[in-house]
């Protein structure tokens, strides 16, 4: 039987200490997005590990981290080489000093001990891996073959409920939104799904039948969003005429914050 999850009273106030961590942080994540990732650690929609593919400095990894604690958990998974090896990775840090960044994150906000750490590639760590997930954060390769690897890989052990997302939907990336569009929104098994600042979502139901309610919703946000692929395979604009028609295309993309009680009233608490 399905319900809708709670929201804890306490989460408001653990949602503003994690937006002051994460300003202590590196990273390339906005407050709302902050906001958000806090919620999905926070408030499990079924049982499961949390995943994370892609560390850079560590700023969702604490997040995610300290959110899961404070649902009562004891830990978070992550996985990312530390060597900057594909073509969209952000350049402001060199591979050889990212480990010491990382680690001196993790150590310094107090979550070493909550964050099972692998530091390899993702698709090295599918071979291994078993486990079933609530939340599958995907934040790696953002190349469409970087991405549509992490979904194929990781996406068949989300629990039902369980949800999966992406960063970077709403940048000029082919991987994050083409695997969203593309992957998740097109199979009848997902549920509620949305966007919120650069944050792709959906939930994994696993049922037809459960997630045939969701079939408009999912479609609409699914054509929105394939809009956006031809842009994102080019990179830079390629002209004006491009660059503006992106940015129509983008604002047709609801990613407004949305309230904690409102995104519980839209996902499912499966056992």
């Amino acid at each position: 039987m399905s319900t809708h999850p709670a929201i804890p009273p306490e989460f408001s106030r653990h949602a503003g200490e994690m937006l002051a961590v994460a300003k202590q942080v590196e990273g390339h994540l906005t407050d709302r997005e902050v906001r958000f990732l806090a919620l999905l650690g926070a408030v499990p929609t079924c049982t499961g590990d949390v995943l994370e593919i892609g560390s850079f400095k560590g700023k969702s990894t604490v997040v995610l981290a300290k959110s899961a604690v404070f649902a009562g958990e004891s830990r978070i998974c992550a996985v990312d080489p530390l060597d900057l090896p594909a073509a969209t990775d952000p350049t402001e840090i060199t591979a050889t000093a990212l480990a010491g960044v990382f680690y001196g994150n993790l150590r310094e906000r107090g979550v070493t001990e909550h964050v099972e750490f692998h530091p390899k590639r993702s698709e090295e760590l599918a071979r291994e891996w078993r486990r079933p997930l609530r939340l599958l954060w995907i934040d790696g390769d953002h190349t469409w073959s970087g991405a549509r690897n992490d979904v194929e890989a990781f996406a068949g052990f989300l629990a039902p409920g369980g949800i999966i997302a992406f960063h970077d939907v709403l940048h000029r990336y082919e991987g994050p939104v083409r695997a969203l569009a593309e992957l998740v929104l097109s199979s009848p098994k997902y549920g509620a799904c949305g966007v919120v600042g650069s944050i792709g979502w959906a939930q994994y139901l696993g049922d037809e039948k459960l997630a045939a309610p969701f079939a408009a919703g999912r479609d609409r946000l699914r054509r929105r969003l394939a809009s956006l692929i031809a842009h994102a395979a080019l990179g830079a604009p390629s002209s004006l005429a491009d660059k503006l028609l992106y940015k129509i295309r983008r604002a047709r993309v609801p990613h407004a914050e949305q309230s904690p009680h409102e995104w519980a009233g839209r996902v499912l608490r499966l056992p």
